[in-house]
């Protein structure tokens, strides 16, 4: 008996424990096809010429779409058809989701490639409009020899009827609920069998009862009314009465779709091999509407042999006469051999192939949704749908029925599949939905299945949305000019434009999933910053911005702290990470401008810089600063997953400082959105802080630049550095003293020659010479030792002289580098004076790479005493200190500068973790800052 109540509470607890377990995983997958076409709507075959020959798709997936979605797309059959793949969602929206933006991806790929060839490229979904002379020369010649092969054959036998691009949907239920429910079976059912045996029938059976609904899939999806034809010798495109050419073209053969296949696992296994003996099945030619399907490819049982090796092993005449010498006997042989080892897999899902693309957002997620929930009641309710047994007389009916919703769509009469009586198609959907209304309604569904419902009273499928639209512009006519088809393909990116508009603004609806997308649009949206043309910008509008539901405050800086921490914007080294470093600061801006804050993105050099502030604020007098960019990771890139373990958020960057960085945009984006009068703060991030800031754009490259274009200069300057070190204040220090930077070389020159001929001087001595001659200036000059604590540090940081392992050659070459961090009460001016003479009197080239002094806020800074003020009005206790790590504050105009963050423990060490806790008086204090200044 079907319990609706515990299996939905079943179902949930299982998918929340997937979702935990395997977040990578899912329920809901979506394969998307589709044509790419010119602007007559010719298929796109090659691209170049001689050597340089390639299949478009190979171009435009190796020349312009960008490396990061190479994960996504594949190849298909033709020089013009890509496949783009989703990754798994426990939803069916977050699939649905997905594939748009794959969908725009693509649209952006082919402006660029369009631009490059002068003239506009189009996709289209479904069969093609115009078709080439197909041979096997249209197969694209990327694909390994074997899986070329494959496609030629099919080309030699199916031609045109292959070039059809379609959408795949792929279905799985939760591995913990079949794992739970595996092993609650009473112990004379479960017996010897394994949970891949129960999983098995479970796909099968799943498999078997879906095709009763493949009709209804058909009919719902239909968007293809067009077809290639001929007037008067010419290439012309006809809207025909069909609903779905696409599936009337692709081929179904019966020979493949035989009765009982999937009746049971022990059927399917029996007539599987028979089908490959026969040669019936020849490789992934299963083409029938639903199919149960493994997960991997078995490559350990594929027999790995090539035509070469077997032409070397029959020449080396290793075998006995008379036993098999023919090497395409062979290797017929072993290709029918690995097709065996692909039958007998563990099944994990039920792929559905019959639904046509092109489909408003709203469908695609209903259409979804209906298989995703079918799949559930077959599996919970054993008497569901039973009556379909696939048998010869059930999958007579089933093609019937497809051919029938191919041609009529949802104006036709079908036989029920369950009890073999007429019933109209829409009625059909009706009583589909009212069996799976409970369910839906239980698990949330409900809603989403509002196109369906609209549809089964009345409401047109794609399909007849297109030919209405058509035939108001054709009139009596059938044939569709190439000019209409364009407007078809444009109006169809309009669409997706929009659609990604929304996605983008509603990214909480997927809760725990929201991140996966969120992956896809930071590296989609770093891209099109570089492209200012591209069609599809992979943002929202930010009116239409819905806010995630968060606990707290505290929980909300988390999460925009995780994602964060999440992107490996990786300096100071030698192998620094500048996409993730851009990715990184398009998440910013995204986040900011998202929220309607204005905000400033410093792309044109190497290193990124976002500034945002407040309406009318340009110049703001008080200047927030952070830094998202990190150092290497320790011990390795599992250091970028964050994690929360009681009061400390663990990860690089966690307490350097993207926490703090997060609490600043979380602050801007409340203080935006309560409204005018807005607080005189700024906010500026910077990716290169922690190699220096030497390179654009730096902190004192955006504020030079920010001088010289409005004469602007903050008077205060914050650099949330953290500043409660011991891992357990709640309240930071305000340190209004902060050491500076200074960095040089000495260089000597000399004669490169043999060593037992060359005279001149030592370069090593000379070096080590002006070290002891600068050690005694730092005595002298610098204060090394203080009571206190606040003291300058010096040190020698490298000599290099001479090529490691060379003993007979002098080198014209050495160099001394120096280090030294003052504080602010030490005469720079004086040191930098001696440092040049001492190096003119020794002949030595001063090279200074960084040269900023410490600096020391003035305690009757209005902003400092207003920020201390606000510290006060939170709650805190207020501490003055002096910090010792070179920050972003040394390069406060003035030295009107201070240190105050929050707190963290072993920045820049395996243990890095920032202390949660120390969020919320932060944010407190800023918002009592603020209001000090408005005040």
């Amino acid at each position: 008996m079907f319990d609706l109540n515990a299996f939905v509470e079943k179902f949930k607890l299982a998918r929340q424990t997937a979702q935990e377990t395997r977040p990578g995983g899912g329920l809901c997958g979506l394969e998307l096809e589709w044509n790419l076409v010119d602007p007559q709507f010719r298929p796109l075959l090659t691209v170049g010429t001689g050597p340089d020959r390639m299949s478009f798709v190979d171009h435009l997936r190796t020349k312009v779409l960008a490396p990061w979605t190479g994960e996504y797309h594949q190849l298909e059959v033709f020089h013009w058809m890509i496949e783009w793949v989703t990754r798994p969602y426990h939803t069916p929206r977050g699939a649905v989701y997905e594939g748009r933006l794959l969908e725009a991806a693509l649209i952006n790929a082919l402006y660029k490639a369009g631009r490059a060839f002068g003239e506009p490229l189009h996709y289209w979904h479904g069969n093609l409009l115009v078709l080439p002379e197909i041979g096997p020369d249209c197969v694209p010649e990327s694909w390994h020899l074997a899986k070329r092969r494959y496609l030629q054959r099919c080309v030699e036998m199916y031609g045109t009827e292959l070039a059809t691009a379609g959408t795949h949907c792929n279905l799985s239920l939760p591995e913990p609920m079949l794992a739970w429910d595996f092993m609650h079976l009473p112990a004379s059912q479960r017996g010897d069998h394994h949970l891949d045996d129960y999983k098995n029938q479970v796909y099968i059976t799943g498999t078997r009862l879906m095709r009763a609904f493949a009709g209804l899939f058909i009919a719902t999806s239909a968007s293809t009314p067009l077809q290639a034809s001929e007037e008067g010798g010419k290439p012309v495109v006809r809207l025909t009465p069909y609903e779905s050419v696409r599936n009337l073209t692709f081929p179904n053969p019966p020979a493949l779709d035989v009765p009982d296949l999937n009746r049971s696992h022990a059927d399917y296994l029996r007539l599987s091999y028979d089908l490959v003996r026969r040669g019936v099945r020849f490789g992934n030619n299963n083409w029938i509407p639903v199919r149960a399907r493994s997960q991997a490819e078995p490559v350990e049982r594929l027999i790995q042999v090539t035509s070469d090796q077997l032409h070397d092993i029959y020449a080396r005449g290793l075998f006995a006469a008379g036993e098999t010498r023919n090497v395409e006997d062979m290797a017929a042989q072993i290709e029918r051999q690995n097709l065996f080892a692909r039958i007998d897999l563990p099944m994990a899902r039920v792929e559905v192939r019959t639904d046509d693309p092109g489909h408003e957002l709203a469908l695609d997620v209903a259409n979804l949704t209906l298989k995703h929930l079918l799949l559930l009641r077959f599996y919970a309710d054993p008497d569901f749908a039973r009556g379909f047994r696939y048998d010869a007389e059930d999958i007579t009916r089933a093609r019937r029925n497809e051919d029938l919703a191919a041609k009529e769509g949802l104006n036709a009469v079908i036989e029920d599949p369950l009890t073999a009586k007429p019933v109209a198609m829409r009625v059909f959907l009706a009583w589909t939905l009212n069996q799976l209304r409970p369910l839906a309604e239980a698990l949330g569904f409900w809603e989403d299945l509002q196109p369906l419902r609209e549809m089964a009273e009345g409401a047109p499928s794609t399909a007849e949305k297109m030919r209405q639209k058509l035939k108001a512009k054709l009139g009596t006519s059938d044939i569709v000019p190439p000019a209409l088809l364009v407007e078809l393909a444009e109006a169809r990116k309009v669409q997706v434009r929009d659609e990604v508009e929304a996605i983008t603004a509603r990214l909480a609806d997927l809760g725990p999933e929201q991140d996966k997308l969120k992956d896809f649009v930071e590296h989609a949206r770093d891209e099109v910053h570089l492209d200012p043309r591209a069609p599809v910008r992979f943002r929202p509008r930010p009116e239409a911005v819905v806010e995630g539901t968060f606990a707290s405050k505290t929980a909300e800086v988390l999460a925009v702290s995780q994602r964060l921490i999440r992107i490996p914007s990786v300096t100071a080294c030698p192998e620094e990470r500048m996409p993730e470093i851009h990715r990184a600061a398009t998440f910013i801006y995204d986040y900011l401008r998202n929220h309607g804050v204005p905000v400033r993105y410093f792309n044109q050099a190497t290193f990124p810089a976002v500034l945002a502030h407040f309406p009318g604020g340009e110049q703001a007098p008080a200047m927030l600063c952070g830094h998202f960019d990190v150092v290497e990771p320790e011990p390795d890139d599992s250091q970028f997953e964050p994690k929360i373990e009681g009061d400390y958020l663990w990860g690089r960057g966690a307490a350097d400082m993207k926490t703090v960085l997060s609490t600043y945009m979380v602050w801007m984006k409340d203080t935006f959105k309560k409204g005018a009068p807005y607080p005189p703060v700024s906010l500026l991030m910077l990716g290169n802080e922690e190699n220096g800031e030497l390179e654009p754009m730096g902190t004192p490259h955006v504020l030079r630049q920010l001088k010289e274009e409005w004469g602007y200069e903050p008077s205060f300057f914050v650099a949330g550095e953290r500043t409660g070190e011991k891992g357990t204040e709640l309240w930071g220090e305000v340190c209004t003293q902060n050491r500076g930077v200074l960095r040089f070389e000495l260089v000597a020159r000399g004669t490169r020659g043999h060593s037992g001929l060359a005279g001149g001087s030592d370069l090593t001595e000379r070096l080590l010479g002006a070290r002891e001659a600068l050690r005694e200036m730092f005595a002298k000059r610098l204060t090394l030792k203080a009571a206190d604590g606040w003291q300058s540090l010096a040190r020698f940081a490298y000599i290099q002289v001479g090529t490691p392992g060379v003993y007979n050659i002098t080198p014209d070459r050495g160099a001394l580098g120096v280090e030294i961090r003052p504080i602010p009460q030490d005469d720079i001016s004086g040191l930098r004076a001696d440092i040049e003479a001492l190096a003119a009197a020794r002949e030595l080239e001063l090279v200074p790479s960084a040269w900023e002094p410490g600096i020391a806020c003035d305690p009757e800074n209005p902003y400092l005493k207003a920020l201390l003020a606000g510290i006060e009005a939170a709650g805190g206790d207020v501490r003055i200190g002096r910090k010792g790590a070179g920050t972003s504050a040394r390069f406060a105009p003035k030295g009107q500068g201070v240190v105050w963050g929050q707190t963290g423990i072993g920045p820049h060490a395996a243990g890095e973790r920032h202390y949660i806790p120390s969020i919320d008086p932060y944010y407190r204090a800023l918002d009592a800052f603020a209001a000090k200044l408005k005040g």
